[in-house]
């Protein structure tokens, strides 16, 4: 063969597995960006409707007691709804999007999104689908929520970074309890990662945007899992796929996913499943203290 003219090298053409490959990364590079961008634009009205989420709601309960407090990240809170030392029954609130320890100690004018206003309706609900069992339910934001639906929310570092701490605190509850975790929007993601190693007999995913896996076995736990949402919560609006770390995989509602459906006959919006009178409030409190939904 002859040598290239003025001793320059041939180019050689791309290979067609190079070509496959670029092409390959463009389209998942594509793929994350509308995922990030349908997951902002069509979940944003959740968050909307969270931040002014009603009138203010006053339930009668039980002053929140502290277990622990730190000025870490955004500041982080735990806070018990009656007494968790003696309790037999206890279940955990992992909050979702928005919250921090300095809105969280804030009750004036509390409507059904705050997680205190959350926890007194589920611990009345316990309290009278077993009457004399001492109950107790503790709000756990012991980690860094998103604080709206962006880029962190559409993510999973967040519920990553709480995770091992949600279980050392599970771990630490008296054995003689039955522990539910309740886990709202991407409070759900936080106990998806938590739950191989959660000591729990229960897990309830409401409003998840996904938890990370595609099934319910993969996630590792001999718990109970159940899940649901409302037809009119936004966050259905949220694309269930995960792209280059955006996204929180399959839908656990889906009836591929194999949870168990959470009656939520009665709950409306993102933040109505823990509201007096819903079906979901009523099979939320009978998981936590032993029975099943019917």
């Amino acid at each position: 063969m002859a040598p290239p003219p003025h001793g320059r090298p041939p180019r050689r053409r791309p290979s067609p597995t190079g070509r496959r490959s670029r092409r390959s990364l463009r389209e998942r590079l594509a793929l994350a960006g509308a995922v990030l961008l349908t997951l902002v634009v069509g979940a944003a009205p959740a968050v909307a409707q969270s931040v002014s989420d009603g009138a203010p709601v006053d339930v009668v309960g039980p002053a929140a007691t502290v277990l622990s407090a730190t000025a870490d990240g955004q500041g982080r809170l735990v806070e018990a709804f009656g007494d968790v030392r003696r309790a037999r029954n206890i279940a955990v609130i992992v909050p979702g999007v928005g919250w921090n320890a300095s809105l969280l100690r804030d009750e004036q004018g509390a409507g059904r999104r705050h997680p205190a206003v959350q926890a007194r309706s589920l611990l009345a609900e316990m309290q009278r689908s077993s009457p004399g069992t001492p109950a107790a339910v503790v709000v756990w934001l012991d980690y860094d929520p998103p604080g709206g639906i962006d880029t962190d929310a559409a993510r999973s570092d967040r519920a990553v970074d709480g995770a091992p701490r949600l279980v050392s605190f599970v771990d630490a509850l008296p054995r003689s309890a039955r522990v539910s975790v309740v886990c709202h929007s991407y409070g759900s993601v936080v106990c998806a990662h938590a739950a191989p190693h959660l000591r729990i007999t229960d897990l309830v995913a409401v409003g998840s945007p996904g938890m990370d896996v595609w099934s319910r076995a993969a996630l590792g736990t001999k718990a109970d899992v159940w899940a649901g949402i409302a037809p009119d919560d936004p966050i259905g609006l949220v694309p269930h796929t995960r792209v280059e770390g955006f996204g929180h995989a399959a839908d656990p509602t889906s009836p591929g996913f194999g949870a168990n459906a959470l009656p939520v006959g009665g709950a409306h919006g993102h933040n109505g499943y823990l509201v007096a009178g819903t079906e979901s409030l009523r099979a939320i409190a009978l998981l936590a203290t032993g029975r099943r939904p019917s």
